[in-house]
């Protein structure tokens, strides 16, 4: 579905952008952020790995599949940590059948975009179409952006 809305700017600096949209982070490398109304998730749309983190603009998807983390495999505690909110916010949002927001940033640490990251909130709402898995197997997730409430 194509947006009902253009985006705005890119704004430089993930911290200026969630401030602009009145967003907080648990910590400054959390996967997820939170507006008063709902949960702002990150899709990067220059990231490398395309087969697992996929946003198209024009079809209105966002797909993501995590892989499995724990301590077991090697990852650090944080990691697995940013990875289980992740988790816990997609799966209540897929559950409640809540709508979300969707952060566009690019330039991240997996990106391509030179210049530092940037970052724009697409107007729309978007909702979980599917949600499976979990932290130490692994989960995926579409979101899909929604045409009417």
């Amino acid at each position: 579905m194509k947006p009902s809305k253009p985006l705005g700017k890119y704004i430089d600096g993930l911290k200026t952008a969630l401030k602009k949209y009145s967003a907080t982070q648990r910590d400054q490398y959390s996967w997820i952020a939170k507006t008063e109304e709902h949960y702002l998730f990150t899709a990067e749309t220059d990231h490398i790995d395309r087969e697992n983190n996929n946003y198209s603009h024009g079809k209105g998807i966002f797909t993501k599949k995590v892989r499995p983390l724990s301590k077991e495999l090697g990852d650090a505690s944080l990691t697995v940590s940013h990875g289980k909110e992740l988790y816990d916010a997609a799966k209540q949002t897929f559950m409640n059948g809540d709508y979300c927001r969707l952060l566009l940033v690019k330039g991240t640490k997996y990106g391509t975009s030179s210049g530092g990251v940037k970052a724009v909130i697409d107007n729309d709402l978007w909702k979980f179409s599917k949600f499976e898995g979990s932290v130490d197997r692994g989960f995926d997730f579409v979101l899909e952006r929604v045409d009417k409430i």
